[in-house]
């Protein structure tokens, strides 16, 4: 075998007017190497999907070539590999990934997009910058740092195959974002991208939350009021006050309908000693204004945009190894003192991890300053300052009552106050004399606002409407205007087994925690974390694993029990719940043919009211055959909730089964049918039913034209009893209600090395069964107002929407 391969090597480099493999079609494959045609079929498409190939070697990775073949291709092929800076169809596939269940955040994927384009230089890199890639462990970081000390550069991203400890799982997730490209120091080489995004009318406005749902809201409350529907006897809050505030909020929120969003992004470079990018977007149906660059005169910028950002960052200055003015986002630790990404990843360990630009959609955590990282021997340190303006809830006295992450925001909540945020954290690396990766550290964080928050829920709850008041979340958060943290974190990996950890201490008195393990090998691996979240840690920088942000099951979850309908919003709050428990996870790898892709179970106590809960997922996944996959995943979800009488538990069974496979070396379909109910504690106010279901059928189907133009469709019919569903469509989360069907239809063209189009159109028909309106006793009908008075009776709503967003990249 050993001398097969030499010899495909040095035929494969010997001299001639060979045709290139990467862009050879599946038939000439066929015809000139000799494999079969569904072997020919399979490289073609693996050759795509990679983007090319940079030697002959991998073509190993296709199952279905072996050594033989891969002499046959040397003699009949010569490999031209792809252009530095071309764009390889992973960029649009990497984008994709947003669209999946506990998938990565935008933030995230963004850093990978880069990467993608101007791979990580890996002779250069330590477990600091390997650990923050798409699914890679630090068991995986910590291998290529040790061999990379050890014995030296690579030439070949494929001599990493073969490391001590690196799992095939990790080094496959890993060769897609690093190459063997050496440092570009002294180039000058320009180099950047240009993205931009139309939305005109996502199909989405009207979902649970969404754009028409807030103004519902806000109508039904002016309502309520003008029929003498409250009563603010004995309450600090003047009614008059409130009614002038829904009807100012109303104001601004129309004037938001039917606003396609826009997004411009410009990025640039000078080889790897610069960087610099510019943002400017707003997002479909959000109100116009109140950007970032709040307190500056832009014109009809200002207008027509409410969120702007823009950064320039040095790179590899001596010890200073970059520094950013700007906008940064930053992720530290294990996420609990420091991370500024406005989404909560629920169930997560790994992140994107260190100091990164951010031209991503997070405005309420965006930090607006500068950074360095600097790297000096065993010492890696960060220090970062930021003043930035802040959405909060604002009382009628005018006072900030506390913050809220709010797309809906009026003209009362935007920008409140300013908020200074300014640390530093620092790690020494003991892996010179410990095992590679094993670092400690450090770190301090001030956070101060230009007003003092003043919360009080007498501002927000709706007085005398017989529902009290009760949560916990919201009562011990603390009057003032600062609050500082400290933290200690801490690694290891020992062989194939990793240990890490970080404890806060906030200065209230509050603690949150987080410590896991993990082992694995190329066909299973095994983590177990445990975190606890005090009661007084409130930082709102905390995204650390979790099962719930802070305010889910809570009083925000009802706009009928607040004053102002918009604090709803506060749900989407990112930071954990304070909670307690422990987690475990697995992937194992039966056989060639049977894989558990992912089985985790976690038991956890929410400490507001001490209530135990637990929650349980395993997938599975048959693969027959290699173009063809069946996976069936099973949920099992048991959480109690509080309520004013007593504590109810809620009981939730979701299966999913789904099969994809690739017809064709240009085709790929999928089938995906969902099955989920909840049973409830019963109420006999609502006709004890105890019981909501729901569920979905979908199929998406994608054509490969030509190598650079594919066209995906996809079409979703779906019923629900009371249980909403959600769906991971395209590059987006659907939430399904009522009953109803979706198609869309999504075309991806690369139309040179150098741009990329993507185009999807879509239409959505919701039913809304109105229904147990009727009620039999005479004292408790409802009646239509005026005329003869009849009785209502159970009716149905149908809402149509259409969805349009083009996307277009250009690289240079």
């Amino acid at each position: 075998m050993l001398s097969s391969l030499l010899l495909a090597m040095a035929v494969a480099a010997s001299p001639g007017q060979k045709p290139d493999l990467n862009s050879a079609a599946a038939e000439e494959i066929a015809a000139l190497s000799g494999l079969e045609p569904a072997a020919a079929e399979s490289l073609e498409v693996y050759i795509f999907r990679a983007g090319g190939l940079e030697e002959l070697y991998q073509a190993l990775e296709c199952e279905a070539v072996g050594p033989e073949d891969l002499r046959s291709l040397g003699s009949a092929f010569r490999i031209q590999p792809p252009g530095e800076g071309g764009l390889s169809p992973e960029v649009m596939d990497v984008m994709e990934r947003l669209a999946a269940e506990d998938g990565p955040g935008d933030a995230a994927v963004d850093a990978w997009e880069n990467l993608l384009v101007r791979p990580l230089p890996v002779n250069a890199a330590k477990s600091w910058d390997l650990r923050s890639l798409d699914r890679v462990s630090l068991v995986d970081a910590a291998a290529v740092e040790r061999r990379l000390r050890n014995i030296g550069p690579v030439s070949s991203v494929r001599s990493l195959r073969d490391v001590q400890y690196l799992s095939y799982y990790g080094y496959r997730n890993m060769e897609d974002f690093i190459s063997t490209r050496e440092l570009d120091l002294s180039s000058m080489e320009l180099f950047g991208s240009y993205r931009m995004v139309v939305e005109g009318l996502s199909g989405r406005e009207d979902y649970d939350e969404g754009l028409g749902y807030q103004l519902d809201n806000l109508e039904s409350a002016m309502f309520d009021m003008e029929t003498g529907g409250r009563d603010y006897t004995g309450s600090p809050v003047d009614s008059a006050d409130v009614y002038q505030r829904l009807e100012s909020s109303l104001e601004d929120l129309e004037g938001a309908r039917d606003v396609a969003g826009f997004q411009h992004r410009v990025m640039v470079g000078l080889g790897d000693r610069m960087r610099g990018g510019l943002r400017l977007a707003r997002e479909a149906y959000t109100p116009a204004g109140y950007g970032i660059f709040h307190d500056m005169d832009l014109g009809d910028v200002s207008e027509r945009f409410n969120e702007g950002k823009a950064f320039v960052s040095l790179h590899n200055l001596g010890p200073l190894h970059q520094v950013m003015l700007g906008n940064y986002r930053l992720s530290l630790g294990q996420g609990l003192m420091i991370d500024n990404s406005d989404e909560l990843m629920y169930r997560r360990l790994d992140r994107a991890w260190g100091l990164h630009p951010d031209l991503t959609s997070t405005r309420q955590f965006a930090l607006l300053g500068a950074a360095a990282e600097v790297r000096a021997g065993d010492v890696t340190g960060y220090g970062f300052f930021s003043s930035a303006p802040r959405d909060a809830v604002v009382d009628t006295e005018g006072r900030a009552n506390i913050l809220i992450m709010a797309p809906y925001r009026d003209s009362e909540m935007a920008n409140a106050l300013m908020e200074t945020t300014a640390g530093a954290y620092g790690f020494y690396d003991m892996g010179g004399f410990l095992p590679t990766a094993t670092a400690v550290g450090a770190g301090f964080m001030s956070i101060s606002y230009s007003d003092s928050l003043f919360p009080d829920y007498r501002y927000l709850d709706i007085p005398n409407d017989g529902y009290a008041w009760e949560c916990p979340e919201y009562d011990v958060m603390e009057t003032g205007r600062q609050k500082s943290f400290l933290a200690l974190s801490g690694q290891t990996v020992l062989a194939n087994t990793s240990l890490q950890g970080e404890l806060v201490r906030q200065d209230n008195g509050g603690l949150a925690g987080l410590a896991a393990a993990r082992w694995q090998n190329d066909y299973f691996y095994l983590t177990g974390a445990f975190r606890h979240y005090g009661m007084e840690f409130d930082n709102p920088y905390n995204r650390g694993f979790a099962e719930q942000k802070r305010f889910d099951d809570t009083v925000f979850e009802d706009p009928y029990y607040l004053n102002h309908p918009l604090a709803t919003q506060l749900t989407e709050w990112p930071s954990p719940k304070p909670e307690e428990g422990f987690y475990v996870e697995s992937r194992f790898q039966v056989s060639q043919h049977v894989t558990f892709t992912k089985v985790y179970l976690d038991v956890w106590r929410s400490l507001p009211y001490s209530f135990g809960n637990h929650r349980f997922q395993g997938e599975v996944e048959y693969r027959p055959d290699f173009p063809i996959r069946f996976r069936m995943k099973y949920k099992y979800q048991s959480k109690t909730k509080m309520h004013d009488v007593v504590p109810t538990t809620s009981r939730t069974h979701e299966t999913t089964l789904r099969s994809f496979f690739l017809p064709t070396n240009s085709d790929y379909f999928s089938v995906k049918l969902r099955l989920g109910m909840v049973e409830l504690t019963p109420n006999p106010r609502y006709g004890d039913d105890r019981l909501l279901s729901g569920g979905f059928l979908s199929a998406n189907w994608e054509h490969n034209f030509t190598e650079s133009f594919s066209v995906l469709g996809g079409s979703t019919l779906w019923a629900t009893d009371g249980m909403s569903q959600w769906e991971f469509e395209d590059t987006d989360i659907d939430f399904l209600d009522g009953d109803g069907t979706k198609l869309y239809v999504t075309v991806k063209n690369t139309l040179s090395d150098n741009l990329q189009l993507r185009f999807r159109a879509l239409r959505k028909d919701t039913w809304y069964p109105r229904t147990g309106l009727y009620r039999p006793d005479p004292d408790d009908q409802y009646y239509y107002q005026g005329g003869d008075g009849s009785m209502v009776t159970d009716f149905g709503d149908h809402v149509t929407s259409y969805g349009i967003r083009c996307q277009l990249d250009v690289r240079w």
